[in-house]
């Protein structure tokens, strides 16, 4: 990542990082050895009330100067060869992209299909950028907690209420005034690379974000950094106000079990939380450099227990992850909800070769972790993206937006079963198509295009390597690339129920750039997803320029969809789109999950006068249809009414077309009664007449 810092009146320019060279390293020959980590303690946190901070924000007000962010790839990576065991396989076209359509209800009667994996709800442009974020890009980044949707960008942190989309003015801030308090001094400084994560665990929110210490305009980033760590308080219990108390951490993270600094910046860090830790990574640079700057990958494992009660913090650093001749680049931390989990992973691509993940264990995270070595995870084809052409490019080639490279967007594991996704370069029949390693120049397919690739992977605990359960891409068909539509910077994540859901943008040379989405059921074919929905339907060209008057092509450079922690079913995902001219706006969609399977039998009649009578009720699944109860801990269970005095004792969820209902028909009348099944979305369907209540006669069928 390079960041060029400007005032609006006059350019200032600071380069980061330039960087040249190979990253690659000896010949591939992976160490199995462990690696036993060196916890280290840290400082104590500082508390702040959200109504302090957002004081404190007021009198210091806006950002005063723009922040481009020019991200640099880790140097040599487009000319990898493919792993050899890599398959170069047709992949399944979703369908065209068609404009979702909408539903503003969050409590539905469903009596008829089809459907699709998700359907839109709630959807709101959140910011409008440069304007409210002083940033390009915004590094697109949000997550959903039990009331709001919490918004995390370059520039901004901010707050909605999730029923509505409306700013509820809870949080409203530039992050160097919120993480201020545990900035690097005696600098000009910056913050950069937003992370956020809502732990449906502890019900606490989880900040990350790195800081950017130089010594002067003209060396912007010519230091180490420190990773900054916000955690709001128990006592809030999800719910941000102005009362709530977060405590600030920070780690120096050149000096986290060494003696002395390594001299380096770390870049693109990635967030992961479970049970036990949370899991850090990141692309690793000489901090004062101009030449050869890569030095690898790490990751940092966060006691979670340290940050929960102010401290002091408690920080394992693993470095070197590129090690006998591979590693991960851009290591990403993996997302666990699972209170049992007793491991940890982080993944990212092969830093020798395409078609290639590699991933790491990490045992004992809570205590004194250790990391396994690197874990080859052979793939389907991969290769380097190219950037995004779009409608109305003024700018010609240096006027597409940045694919980036094909590094992993974020990752989630449920149920044993790792979920991440990457853009890569694919050919008409979604083909990897990578330039000729032996030529960097070429050739190359003239028509490749880029799209979405996602990955299911089976992980067993503790040892074994990981298995491809199924991968898909997300491309477009057409022959030409200039009529293609392209697809890049995504994040999936997967619901309680197992359907997955997916977020990204979208353009191409005949189409605007909007934000999109698709997904997948549990019982779809493997490596299949739904066509893509377009969320958003700008009418502007996105041509913003520097004060040189060069185009500015940054885009992303994150995005993430996330689960609701109310009901494990709603998903909601948050992307970047054109929502003014050469302007960027970052879109919020709620995405609603199947209804209920249609109730169609109760397998007994009941009697009247029964004060506890247990009845199971089979249900009709179609299109993904089907009863769905995420357990105790959460807010919003299954529910069920039955009509003619019936009253309901409990509620058991049995599998997606059976549930058990106890019944108390002490107030009850005789006849054939209603019974609705509602979900813990709100959303219900009702079989008319399946319950008999009295005496005698089978159960109808309707």
């Amino acid at each position: 990542m390079t960041k060029v810092r400007f005032a609006l009146s006059a350019v200032a320019l600071g380069v980061l990082f330039a960087v040249g060279g190979h990253a690659q390293l000896a010949s591939k020959n992976f160490s199995s050895a462990r690696e036993m980590g060196k916890p280290v303690v840290g400082e104590r946190g500082i508390e702040r009330r959200t109504s302090e901070i957002m004081t404190l924000a007021a009198a210091q007000g806006p950002r005063k100067q723009i922040f481009i962010k020019r991200e640099f790839e880790i140097p040599g990576r487009e000319n990898r060869p493919q792993a050899p065991g890599a398959k170069f396989e047709p992949q399944t076209a979703p369908g065209p992209a068609r404009t979702a359509s909408k539903t503003t209800s969050s409590s539905m009667t469903i009596s008829s299909g089809p459907y699709t994996a998700q359907t839109v709800g709630t959807s709101f442009n959140a910011l409008t950028g440069p304007n409210d974020t002083s940033a390009f890009p915004p590094d697109s980044m949000g997550a959903v907690g039990p009331t709001q949707f919490f918004v995390f960008v370059n520039g901004l942190l901010r707050t909605f209420n999730k029923t509505n989309g409306a700013r509820d003015g809870v949080i409203e801030t530039d992050p160097d005034a919120f993480f201020g308090s545990v900035e690097t001094q005696g600098y000009i400084n910056f913050t950069s690379d937003p992370q956020i994560r809502y732990d449906r665990l502890t019900k606490r929110w989880i900040l990350i974000i790195i800081d950017v210490p130089s010594s002067s305009y003209s060396s912007i980033g010519d230091r180490p950094n420190r990773v900054l760590l916000a955690v709001s308080d128990a006592a809030s219990n999800g719910v941000i106000t102005a009362n709530t108390v977060w405590t600030f951490y920070y780690f120096q993270q050149d000096m986290i079990g060494v003696s002395s600094s390594t001299g380096e910046f770390l870049d693109y860090p990635s967030l992961g939380v479970d049970n036990n830790a949370l899991y850090i990574g990141g692309n690793m640079f000489t901090a004062n450099c101009t030449n050869n700057c890569f030095t690898g990958t790490e990751a940092f494992v966060v006691r979670k227990s340290s940050v929960l009660n102010g401290g002091p913090i408690v920080v394992t650093a693993f470095r070197g992850l590129i090690t006998g001749g591979d590693g991960p680049d851009s290591p990403r931390g993996v997302d666990n909800y699972d209170p049992n989990a007793t491991e940890g992973y982080i993944i990212g691509p092969s830093d020798t070769s395409f078609g290639e993940l590699v991933m790491r264990r990490i045992s004992d995270p809570s205590g004194t972790p250790s990391i396994s070595g690197n874990i080859a995870i052979t793939v389907n084809a991969t290769a380097w993206p190219i950037n995004i052409d779009h409608f109305g490019n003024t700018g010609g080639t240096n006027g597409q937006l940045d694919a980036l490279d094909d590094r992993l967007f974020a990752a989630q594991i449920r149920n044993g079963r790792l979920w991440t996704a990457h853009n890569i370069a694919v050919d008409a029949n979604g083909i990897a198509q990578p330039c000729s390693v032996a030529s960097p120049g070429g050739p190359c397919d003239s028509n490749r295009r880029t799209g979405v690739r996602w990955y299911e992977l089976n992980v067993p605990t503790g040892s074994g390597t990981p298995a491809v359960v199924q991968s898909g891409t997300i491309y477009d068909p057409t022959a030409l690339v200039s009529s293609a539509r392209q697809y890049w910077i995504p994040s999936v994540a997967v619901s309680g129920q197992g359907h997955a859901a997916l977020g990204f943008s979208t353009a191409g040379t005949p189409f605007r750039v909007n934000a999109a989405t698709t997904g997948r059921l549990t019982g779809d074919a493997l490596g299949t997803v739904n066509a893509p929905a377009l969320l958003t339907a700008s009418s502007a060209s996105y041509n913003p320029l520097d004060n040189s008057g060069q185009p500015i092509n940054r885009w992303g450079d994150y995005s993430f969809t996330s689960v609701d922690p109310n009901d494990d079913m709603t998903m909601w995902t948050l992307q970047e789109f054109c929502d003014g001219q050469n302007t960027y706006g970052v879109e919020v969609a709620k995405l609603i999950a199947p209804p209920p399977a249609t109730p169609t039998s109760a397998d007994s009649s009941v009697a009247i006068g029964r004060s506890s009578v247990a009845v199971t009720i089979t249900g009709r699944s179609s299109s993904g249809s089907g009863f769905f109860d995420p357990g105790t801990g959460f807010a919003k269970r299954i529910g069920a009414t039955v009509t003619g005095g019936v009253t309901i004792n409990s509620v058991s969820y049995v599998d997606p077309t059976h549930i058990i209902l106890d019944l108390n028909t002490t107030a009850a009348t005789n006849g054939n009664q209603n019974v609705t099944i509602t979900n813990p979305d709100g959303q219900s369907a009702t079989g008319n007449g399946i319950l008999i209540v009295g005496t005698g006669g089978p159960t109808p069928t309707p």
